[in-house]
């Protein structure tokens, strides 16, 4: 994640698109797929326990990871080991 200035929020809101999706054009065979690809790394995080991170839809877009850090002992190491998890997760997805 980039961030042009200081960040002002605690919700950060993303997609992750694997591998496999990210030569597709926009559209709706895309969007169908990318809309399950959030739920299915849930899954797998939940399995294996190590992360724990809401997606939801909003409006006519597919669902999106929402990450709230409210805690201000967040490192940055603590968010790449959840980016990295999210990218590890689902490359093969």
């Amino acid at each position: 994640l980039v961030f042009k200035d200081k960040p002002e929020h605690s919700n950060v809101c993303f997609w992750y698109i694997p591998p496999s999706l990210r030569g597709l054009p926009p559209g709706p065979d895309r969007d169908s797929r990318l809309h399950q690809v959030a739920p299915r790394i849930k899954a797998r995080m939940m399995e294996k326990g190590s992360v724990l991170i809401g997606y939801q839809p909003l409006g006519a877009r597919v669902n999106f990871f929402r990450c709230v850090f409210s805690n201000p002992a967040t490192q940055q190491e603590d968010v790449d080991f959840l980016l990295d998890e999210i990218a590890r997760l689902g490359r093969d997805l």
